[in-house]
């Protein structure tokens, strides 16, 4: 039977990785996180989980390998608006959180996806997230808020793109140093149609 992208499976994976990030957060792993990298984990862990399902449709028992590299290689660097701060977070922090989800029994293979992580070269993965030929029109849009290069994106606008199109990961996450909210918003097609909307528009405002 062909699988198809269920809002309800998305929520589901979204709430579970709210509450196994909690507890990742009391972890000694985690405390060995510097700054910078603590500020930006949720987020890292929140976009991940949310490419894997909303693009390859595997939710975390189903991650492989090959999965870990593609997300990686792929959908990170082309579809995430952050800054370097962030990117350069990303595999100290999934290295971590893979293992502690392994030692949760959360999932089964999670040497397997640490080694998928291993074999990938960091810098050339912050090298792509950071390079515009890689971006697709979504995350430019994202990255000249992030940049500074339009300022008529309102606070309100700057969530609804985060919370729409970018995988719940804020605009500028090292700065605010954002609590964890108990209440997570479902990334929809519909939230994403309606944001795509409201960037075509803006876009046609600056022309």
């Amino acid at each position: 039977m062909t699988q198809e992208y269920l809002e309800e499976v998305a929520e589901k994976n979204f709430s579970k990785n709210h509450y196994w990030f909690i507890r990742f957060r009391s972890t000694r792993s985690y405390a060995k996180l510097d700054q910078a990298q603590k500020a930006n984990a949720f987020y890292i862990t929140q976009a991940f989980v949310g490419l894997a399902y909303r693009y390859q449709l595997r939710s975390p028992r189903r991650w492989t390998a090959a999965s870990v590299k593609e997300v990686f290689k792929e959908y990170f660097p082309r579809k995430i608006a952050a800054d370097k701060v962030f990117f350069n977070s990303v595999f100290p922090v999934m290295r971590r959180y893979f293992a502690f989800l392994g030692a949760q029994h959360k999932i089964s293979n999670a040497q397997t996806l640490i080694n998928a992580l291993d074999s990938l070269d960091p810098q050339k993965f912050v090298n792509h997230s950071s390079d515009v030929k890689y971006w697709d029109d979504s995350k430019k849009q994202g990255m000249r808020i992030i940049l500074g290069w339009t300022d008529s994106f309102t606070e309100q606008d700057q969530q609804r793109f985060s919370e729409d199109c970018n995988m719940f990961v804020p605009l500028s996450v090292v700065k605010q140093h954002r609590n964890l909210t108990d209440n997570i918003v479902v990334l929809t097609d519909s939230r994403r149609k309606q944001a795509a909307q409201r960037i075509e528009q803006r876009t046609k405002q600056q022309k």
